[in-house]
């Protein structure tokens, strides 16, 4: 019998490499990212960023969905408070079209696939729920050449995005979504 593989585990993004070695590099793409901005001068909007990190937690329980730490104000190239939700290519459909409609709308949502490339995951490769902010592309790049330089592979620095990653409460009933 093998062992269970985590969704979001560098193996699962190994093994679905190797299933799709021959495919483009579109089909290759495991896990997806979302920044979830909010206003992080007014508290209202803070209070419900919280709420809605929380929903993401309580509806999203298979393992294909992570939620990340809330960084109350504007961090790197994110131009506001953000939280992030580190989710599977299984579950992007699923995730994506709940977020469309879950969505509160003061909060604007980046989502991007995680690849070697900063820049092109959050620019070109990128789609917003919401209106789109400006990021510091600068940064981006400069994250890139560091990576680049140091020789760090894609594993890596998915790994380095997951270090965060608050752990799911006990479930009291929670969601089966997905």
């Amino acid at each position: 019998m093998t062992e269970a593989i985590a969704p979001t585990s560098t193996a699962a993004l190994r093994r679905h490499r190797a299933a799709n070695a021959n495919g483009p590099a579109s089909c290759r793409v495991w896990l997806f990212h979302a920044h979830v901005y909010f206003d992080h001068a007014a508290a209202e909007r803070i209070a419900e960023a919280r709420r809605f990190m929380e929903l993401i937690r309580e509806t999203f329980t298979d393992g294909h969905v992570e939620v990340h730490a809330f960084i109350p104000l504007p961090a790197g190239p994110h131009p506001r408070g953000s939280f992030e939700v580190l989710f599977t290519r299984e579950a992007f459909v699923e995730h994506v079209t709940w977020m469309m409609f879950a969505r509160p709308p003061s909060l604007d949502v980046l989502i991007h696939p995680l690849t070697r490339s900063q820049v092109l995951d959050h620019g070109p490769r990128a789609f917003w729920l919401g209106t789109p902010l400006a990021l510091g592309t600068a940064l981006l790049a400069a994250a890139d050449a560091r990576l680049e330089e140091a020789g760090r592979s894609e594993e890596s620095i998915i790994e380095a995005t997951k270090r965060h990653v608050l752990p799911a409460p006990a479930a009291a009933g929670g969601g089966t979504h997905r």
